[in-house]
């Protein structure tokens, strides 16, 4: 049933706009409509070059540079496992990702939101 949802909320996503981090003129930074509050992924871009093509970069950063976002886009979006992505599928995941990690809908993310959601939807060792 879990994964069922999982695919479902990932497929809804594919209908989405692009979205982008961006820094507004507070330094905050704000992912496609959300607000990030956190600072454990609090910079700009992700910056760990694990995935490449158009997408590698795009991104969010704990997608891109944790074991468990890492899991997550190789088993559902890397599909040749080559860890090159395009930019819309790595705007399609971010997206997808977003809307699962917003537990209380606020469109604010967390540490604690995207951690537990990566604990949750990535499942460390069950690649």
């Amino acid at each position: 049933m879990r994964k069922l949802w999982i695919g479902m909320l990932f497929g809804s996503a594919l209908g989405i706009a692009a979205c982008t981090t961006y820094y507004d003129d507070g330094g905050r930074s704000r992912v496609g409509g959300y607000d990030y509050v956190g600072r454990d992924y609090d910079r700009p871009g992700n910056g760990c070059g694990f995935f490449g093509g158009s997408g590698g970069r795009v991104l969010d950063p704990w997608l891109a540079c944790t074991r468990e976002g890492q899991g997550i886009i190789a088993r559902r979006f890397d599909s040749d496992r080559d860890r090159r992505i395009t930019r819309a599928t790595a705007e399609r995941a971010n997206v997808g990702f977003r809307r699962h990690a917003d537990t209380d809908r606020d469109l604010r993310l967390t540490d604690a939101e995207i951690r537990a959601a990566l604990v949750e939807a990535g499942g460390v060792g069950r690649h």
